[in-house]
């Protein structure tokens, strides 16, 4: 059974592609259910993301698309967000309006200062990040966390922070019945060199390997910005990785 949750469009500004474009590539490459999640707008910070006037449209777009296809494969709407504690009311009007909400901790907050998590390079870096994401799972407001391993991007060291950090995700996931997500959009980034030899930015195996050990559920998702990434070689290659790492995979959300 083949599954994505985890689609962008062009609203976002940096993806190419309608909802209709992946639907039908779904159908075609036999896909039984598609969950279309792009960056959602939030009502302050300016992120490369959706624009708040473009909110209701793609929504009508997501759910025209699920009458016209209905009998061919299962379409879902859903947003991947940022977590900040004063949206609170914000989440739960868009859980009444949408399928599902994709959890993605792309920025955090350190020393009232807003940091990528793309540059997660201290201990204090890290420590806000893994903050941040537990109080974001601890909300309930998310039905899956994207890229939970994103930090590896340039915290590079598998010290014992980075491993505190890793069991501190899972275990707080497993405890509120939170998937996590193993995201092939790093395994399009390509191998580099690290100081344990060639990686991918993430999926981090390392960290996988303490995922397997708590047992959390996992969604493996393509994250793709193109409609002819939903199904190419690193998504088929995310798959195995998964596999490779006996890890606890699920294709539905609840």
């Amino acid at each position: 059974m083949k599954t994505n949750f985890h689609t962008h469009i062009y609203r976002c500004g940096h993806a190419s592609g309608d909802v209709e474009d992946y639907v039908l590539e779904g159908i075609r490459k036999g896909y039984s259910s598609l969950g279309i999640s792009d960056h959602g707008p939030l009502p302050d910070y300016l992120f490369d993301r959706m624009p708040m006037t473009d909110l209701e449209a793609y929504i009508e777009s997501i759910n025209s698309a699920k009458k016209k296809y209905s009998n061919k494969i299962n379409i879902f709407s859903a947003l991947e967000l940022e977590y900040f504690e004063e949206f609170e009311a914000y989440y739960i009007d868009l859980k009444e309006k949408l399928d599902y909400l994709v959890l993605a901790i792309h920025y955090f907050t350190r020393n009232e200062k807003l940091h990528s998590s793309w540059g997660v390079s201290s201990k204090e870096d890290l420590k806000a990040f893994v903050d941040l994401t537990i109080k974001a799972i601890k909300s309930k407001h998310f039905d899956f966390l994207a890229h939970p391993d994103l930090f590896s991007v340039s915290y590079t060291d598998w010290d014992e922070h980075a491993i505190e950090a890793s069991y501190k995700i899972c275990k707080t996931a497993k405890e509120f019945n939170l998937p996590i997500e193993l995201n092939a959009n790093g395994v399009r980034k390509g191998l580099r060199k690290t100081e344990r030899g060639l990686r991918y930015p993430y999926p981090n195996e390392d960290f996988w390997k303490i995922a397997k050990e708590v047992g959390v559920k996992v969604l493996i998702n393509s994250d793709c910005h193109m409609v002819e990434e939903l199904d190419d070689e690193y998504m088929n290659h995310a798959n195995k990785l998964a596999k490779k790492w006996g890890l606890n995979i699920i294709k539905k959300l609840k």
